[in-house]
């Protein structure tokens, strides 16, 4: 099923929103306009009582009010009002009520006393109208005691406000419906530079990473994710370069022994051999095997460690005991060159030591091959806020600046030899930068005519 887009929800959302404004405001329209008609019904009763009272008290007799009921209905002015006066045995005196309704016993106001909205009753006559009723005590002409009671059918008012009802919701209904309208127009046309965007994404490829999305004339909301996109895109060429480097470098190397493989097994397949001569070919190829075992071994170490699937097994090490197994593995290959080899490691680190052991060796390893005969080799540790730096120094030729950046590539290599004896197809201080990025550390290299220093930093504990 089909989500809705955003533009729909945002307008729904929009709708919804002036919906429950528009109703608020018309709740409050709507209980204003009623309290103010109720308001004025009541003291259009309080005024009447009023003008009864003072009416029965100017009159002659009550035969003279009597003979004016006219009078009385043009004060009226409509068919929802009533007026009654009855006298003090309960005889009618005036009595306008065209519908005719029977109306319930009320507790009479005295008649010194001025009428509140309070005293005012509504009543629920059998018709189903609602009546609001006051009444009070009156004095007739000659001191007769009267009681006035003035009355209005609500029939009006409830129709009124009724119609004022449906008006309201018809208003609070296509007010939603226009909001919805409007609003999914200008998000549509709000939306168009996130398509125009999407456009330029789905035009970018393999063969044109290079590209990057424009952020000029884009709305602001849009910068900060067309610049991650674009930051994206500069990780993915830089990748995808990496990657087609890494397929032509692999290709490369696997070819040279390879060739060597095919030659020489060739030349001993041409014309009959001695034992000697096979067992020299045999010897020869076992050395190309060893080096394509070392480097798919290297090459599986090192996409284990970037996918980050060998867990790491933290413990303290004694540094200075990593520093002598070390040394004694190396020392047969430095006693063939005339080095020395000092190490000065101590204290303790938090590492994996099978991990630690290797990124150590394959940097003596390099050490070793590259630095002068008769030279000192030095594992040095140098402590700075927050790291501990373990240091491999050796003094040998040193590495051109342009070269400096570029070590820790896969295949990469100083020295244009490719073929030297134990070799790890380039990919030995690529494998020292991965062990550091699964510690967490970092690796460095500095070079001059000093010799040359590569660095290892581990995070030291707080």
């Amino acid at each position: 099923m089909r989500s809705r887009s955003i533009a729909w929800r945002l307008a729904l959302a929009f709708a919804a929103v002036c919906a429950l404004v528009l109703s608020v405001i018309g709740v409050f329209l709507y209980r204003s306009l009623a309290s103010e008609i109720a308001l004025r019904d009541d003291q259009a009763l309080l005024g009447r009582l009023e003008q009864v009272r003072a009416l029965l008290q100017d009159s002659d007799s009550l035969d003279a009010l009597q003979a004016r009921p006219r009078l009385y209905q043009n004060m009226l002015g409509n068919q929802d009002s009533l007026l009654l006066v009855d006298a003090a045995d309960g005889s009618p005196v005036i009595r306008i009520n065209p519908r005719q309704q029977h109306l319930p016993t009320l507790a009479a106001i005295p008649a010194q006393q001025r009428p509140q909205r309070s005293d005012v009753q509504t009543w629920q006559a059998t018709d189903g109208a609602a009546v609001a009723l006051l009444a009070g005590a009156a004095v007739g002409p000659r001191g007769e005691a009267l009681t006035v009671v003035a009355g209005k059918v609500l029939s009006e008012r409830e129709q009124m406000l009724a119609s004022y009802r449906l008006r309201l919701y018809l208003a609070v209904g296509l007010g939603a419906a226009l909001a919805f309208a409007l609003g999914l127009l200008l998000l549509r046309r709000g939306l168009l530079p996130l398509r125009q965007l999407s456009e330029s994404v789905r035009g970018i490829d393999l063969r044109s990473l290079d590209k990057r999305l424009e952020t000029r004339g884009i709305p602001a909301e849009f910068h900060e994710p067309v610049q991650a996109l674009n930051a994206m895109l500069a990780r993915l060429e830089e990748s995808f370069q990496r990657l087609s480097q890494f397929s032509a470098d692999l290709a490369h190397e696997i070819r040279t022994p390879l060739h060597n493989l095919l030659g020489s097994n060739g030349l001993a397949l041409n014309q009959p051999r001695s034992t000697a001569e096979y067992q020299e070919v045999l010897a020869s190829n076992m050395e190309e095997f060893e080096r394509l075992t070392r480097m798919a071994e290297n090459l599986m170490f090192l996409a284990r460690a970037e996918q980050a699937e060998r867990a790491l097994q933290l413990r303290q090490l004694e540094l200075a005991s990593v520093g002598e197994e070390l040394c004694d593995y190396f020392e047969a290959l430095a006693d063939d060159r005339e080095i020395r080899l000092e190490n000065a490691l101590c204290g303790q680190l938090l590492a994996d030591q099978q991990l630690l052991q290797r990124a150590l060796g394959n940097l003596l390893a390099n050490a070793v091959r590259h630095a002068d005969p008769g030279s000192p080799i030095s594992l040095r540790r140098v402590d700075t806020p927050g790291l501990c730096w373990l240091q491999v120094h050796n003094q040998g030729p040193p590495i051109a600046p342009q070269h400096l950046g570029k070590v820790f590539d896969r295949f990469y290599r100083v020295d244009p030899s490719r073929a030297e004896p134990g070799d790890s197809g380039g990919l030995g201080l690529a494998i020292v930068r991965s062990i550091m990025l699964l510690h967490g550390g970092q690796v460095r290299v500095s070079s001059d005519e000093g010799g040359t220093l590569f660095e290892l930093g581990f995070k030291r504990a707080q």
